[in-house]
């Protein structure tokens, strides 16, 4: 066998899928709970396959693993997962989200897009893709102009992160209870 083909890496796959997890994919939940104000949720995953995330409980900005992400969903809440069709990109995202996740001190819902420390789960992974990516992806389509919108202020909502992404698959919460 060639080296090539060998790794030290476990192949990840999406509980009860056989999708594997790239880094940049964002899991978007259906719910309205204790940890969402608003209807759904978003976190990205990294490339060390953790997902990143904001919500009202402090620390704010987190990086989870599958395990805990999924024990702050219901059992058999819906997860979808979404991907970015440009994997460099994603990874830029994914990137970007580990980096800036510590400089979350609120969960506050703010139009300030360049804001991170006041932030919310739509926004930071919006943030993520925007500013990981030197303002070239918009997953949201707000028509930011990079050099003459100095303080873009829009909200992000989950539905739009929805949207702005690719449907690959979806699974059930079954392997944890919140």
């Amino acid at each position: 066998m060639s080296d090539k083909y060998v790794s030290d890496d476990p192949v990840h796959l999406y509980p009860e899928t056989s999708i594997h997890m790239l880094p940049g994919d964002v899991l978007y939940s259906h719910k309205t709970a204790l940890s969402s104000i608003v209807v759904g949720h978003a976190g990205i995953i990294g490339e060390d396959f953790r997902i990143y995330h904001v919500n009202r409980w402090p620390s704010y900005g987190h990086g989870d693993s599958m395990p805990i992400y999924l024990s702050r969903h219901k059992k058999g809440e819906k997860l979808t997962i979404l991907r970015h069709p440009n994997k460099e990109e994603a990874r830029n995202a994914a990137r970007w989200a580990k980096q800036h996740k510590e400089q979350v001190n609120a969960y506050q819902y703010t139009r300030n897009l360049r804001n991170l420390q006041q932030n919310y789960c739509s926004k930071f992974v919006w943030q993520a893709f925007y500013f990981g990516n030197d303002g070239k992806v918009d997953l949201a389509t707000t028509k930011i102009k990079q050099s003459t919108d100095l303080n873009p202020r829009r909200y992000i909502m989950p539905a739009q992160i929805y949207r702005g992404l690719q449907r690959i698959g979806a699974f059930a919460n079954v392997l944890y209870r919140a």
